[in-house]
C-alpha cells in the first residue's frame, strides 16, 4: 500500500480502497488505516493486534482477553438452538499463513453467531441493510446525541444505546439481542469511552466524528493515547455504568 508512490509509514493514516477488508467496527478499521495493523485487513495476526489494541491505551489483560476471544475457532450454535449457544471465536479452523501462525480478516469480525450484534450505534441490524458500513443517518443521530453539543459521557452513550434498542425493537422483527450481547455492546462504546475519553470520561465531538466519520485516530484533533493503560476493572466499571443507562430489559 502506498500512496504517490511512496510507501506509507506506520501510523500514516490512508483510508482502505474497494479491495480492502473492513469490519463493522470503526476502531479496529482506524487501525488499519493506520498501518498498526494489516492495511488490506487480511492476515492479521494474534500478536500484531494485540500491539496495536495495547498502543491505544488498552491494559494487557482488555487487549489479551479480545484478542484470545476472537482468534477462538468459530461455530455456528445448532440448528434449533438459542444464539447464546455459540461461541465468539471468529477464524476459520486451520486458517493460518505461510508461516503457520493463527490469522484473522477483518471482515471476519461482522460473521453472525459471534461478537457481532444487532443495535449498533451507526450500524443497521443484519435484518435491516448493511450491518458493515456507516450508516449515514444512525451517525447524524449519535452525533446530536451529546447533551452538551461538545463532547459525550457516559449517559450519552448509555442513553443513545437504548434509544437503539428501541428502534430495533419497532423496527425488526428478527431482534436478537440477549443479556451476553447487550453487556459486549455496552463495552464496545464504554473502550470507546475509556480509550478517546477526556477528563471524567467525556469525548469531544470532533474526535467521534474522526472516529466514526473517517475512521481514523484523532492525532490531528490532540488525542493523544492515555498515560496509565485501560485494564480489565476500569473498563467493567464503564460498562456498567454504561449499561445502567442503556438497559433495555
Amino acid at each position: 500500500m502506498s500512496t504517490e508512490n511512496q510507501p506509507l509509514s506506520e501510523g500514516q493514516y490512508h483510508r482502505g480502497g474497494a479491495d480492502d477488508l473492513r469490519s463493522p467496527c470503526p476502531v479496529v478499521n482506524s487501525l488499519a488505516n493506520h498501518g498498526y495493523i494489516a492495511r488490506d485487513g487480511r492476515n492479521i495476526t494474534a500478536s500484531k493486534l494485540k500491539a496495536a489494541l495495547e498502543s491505544i491505551g488498552l491494559g494487557f489483560d482488555t487487549a489479551g482477553g479480545l484478542v484470545k476471544v476472537a482468534f477462538q475457532d468459530h461455530v455456528d450454535p445448532p440448528e434449533g438452538t438459542p444464539r447464546s449457544s455459540a461461541n465468539f471465536g471468529l477464524r476459520d479452523a486451520g486458517q493460518v499463513n505461510e508461516d503457520g501462525e493463527p490469522v484473522l480478516n477483518l471482515d471476519q469480525l461482522g460473521r453472525p453467531h459471534a461478537i457481532e450484534h444487532d443495535v449498533s450505534v451507526t450500524r443497521q441490524d443484519r435484518e435491516l441493510g448493511d450491518y458493515i458500513h456507516l450508516n449515514p443517518d444512525l451517525y447524524q443521530q449519535f452525533l446530536t446525541s451529546s447533551s452538551n453539543g461538545e463532547s459525550f459521557s457516559i449517559s450519552d452513550v448509555g442513553k443513545l444505546r437504548k434509544k437503539r434498542f428501541d428502534e430495533s425493537k419497532r423496527d425488526n422483527p428478527e431482534l436478537e439481542l440477549e443479556k451476553r450481547m447487550h453487556y459486549i455492546a455496552c463495552a464496545e462504546v464504554g473502550g470507546l469511552i475509556c480509550v478517546f475519553g477526556k477528563g471524567l470520561y467525556h469525548v469531544p465531538k470532533d474526535y467521534i466524528q474522526a472516529i466514526f466519520g473517517e475512521e481514523r485516530l484523532p492525532y490531528a484533533e490532540g488525542w493523544q493515547p492515555r498515560w496509565t493503560k485501560v485494564f480489565l476493572p476500569e473498563a467493567g466499571a464503564v460498562t456498567l455504568a454504561i449499561s445502567h443507562y442503556a438497559w433495555p430489559f
